[in-house]
């Protein structure tokens, strides 16, 4: 995997890196050693924080210290472990559903080149960020863990198949997560947008696509074109079972189609800032959705779409996908 190639390279060339002027290529305080705190120290001056040694901070020798810098000299310090994380699959009321490990890493978030002439404004201005690792949904929640939990079913493609769950608010999403998490003493809630978009991406292992696993909409969405107006001629209007078009990078489905998904964050303009774990606007008026619906066409399907709605909003095309922090 190029990914791992990359960081074998990194330990390699940090490992026997001489030392620059001041000291050691990563003692960004400057205490002899490189660890943790070092790492710590860095973000916080590239938040604005604490003044630093910059020569000992530029990882890459590049002439600038960046959130790269960050990546590669956590990715030094980590060198040889492998990211351990497997599936976990939980089970509530005899419904079970299985959650992905997304292993962290650096992304470029927003309209980036495969996005071409469908961008829009909201999508602007591209910028860098580092997210941890964590776990996202396999699929979307299904109506039969909703019901599990919950004891109802608020849907308006009502069935027993695993169809998502949709008409349910953002408000209505957090009093489902926190019924599960008293259920199952777990610590699930809903993606942040910039994991959103990540593991919509692939993470780690994207290869670039448009759209969450391709740059073919058809193969992994069920969207306008061959679902909501019944083009086929097989009257399949509306939602479908979760997990029956291709998975994308991550083997995750539905990320793009079948139903728009709600995300934790507030929605409010991008910074063109580089960001580490950002969370959104402390407060707002609506909450962000991704990923695109059954009844919308492909340009609300790409990666990179954004909008907001209020928490209060119900519509038979908006459902919601578990997180968890590792």
């Amino acid at each position: 995997m190029v990914m791992k190639r990359y960081h074998l390279f990194l330990f390699f060339l940090l490992a026997f890196a001489l030392p620059v002027a001041g000291g050691q290529r990563g003692d960004v305080n400057s205490d002899g050693a490189v660890n943790i705190m070092d790492a710590t120290i860095l973000i916080d001056f590239i938040l604005g924080g604490t003044q630093i040694d910059e020569n000992n901070a530029d990882m890459n020798s590049d002439g600038a210290v960046n959130i790269m810098d960050v990546t590669i000299l956590i990715d030094y310090l980590l060198a040889g472990v492998e990211f351990e994380p497997e599936p976990e699959t939980f089970t509530v009321n005899g419904i079970s559903f299985t959650m992905i490990p997304v292993e962290g890493g650096s992304f470029m978030m927003g309209a980036t080149a495969e996005q071409g002439s469908d961008a829009s404004s909201r999508e602007f201005p591209v910028h860098e960020v580092m997210v941890s690792s964590f776990y996202i949904g396999e699929t979307e929640v299904t109506q039969e863990l909703w019901k599990a939990v919950m004891g109802d079913n608020p849907s308006y493609f009502v069935s027993d198949l695993f169809f998502p769950v949709e008409s349910v608010s953002w408000q209505d999403c957090q009093e489902f997560i926190a019924m599960l998490n008293m259920m199952t003493g777990e610590t699930f809630r809903l993606p942040c947008e910039a994991e959103w978009e990540f593991a919509a991406r692939g993470g780690n292992l994207s290869e670039g696509y448009k759209y969450a696993g391709s740059n073919n909409l058809e193969s992994v969405a069920w969207y306008s074109y061959n679902d909501s107006w019944d083009l086929r001629g097989t009257g399949a209007y509306g939602t479908h079972v979760v997990g029956t078009r291709m998975p994308n990078e991550l083997e995750l489905y539905d990320m793009s189609g079948n139903v728009h998904e709600w995300c934790q964050d507030w929605y409010g303009p991008y910074s063109d800032a580089a960001q580490i774990d950002p969370m959104g606007p402390m407060t707002g008026s609506t909450h962000v959705y991704r990923g695109g619906n059954w009844y919308f066409d492909e340009w609300f399907c790409r990666v990179s779409f954004r909008n907001g709605l209020s928490p209060d909003y119900r519509s038979y095309g908006l459902g919601l996908r578990l997180a968890k922090s590792i």
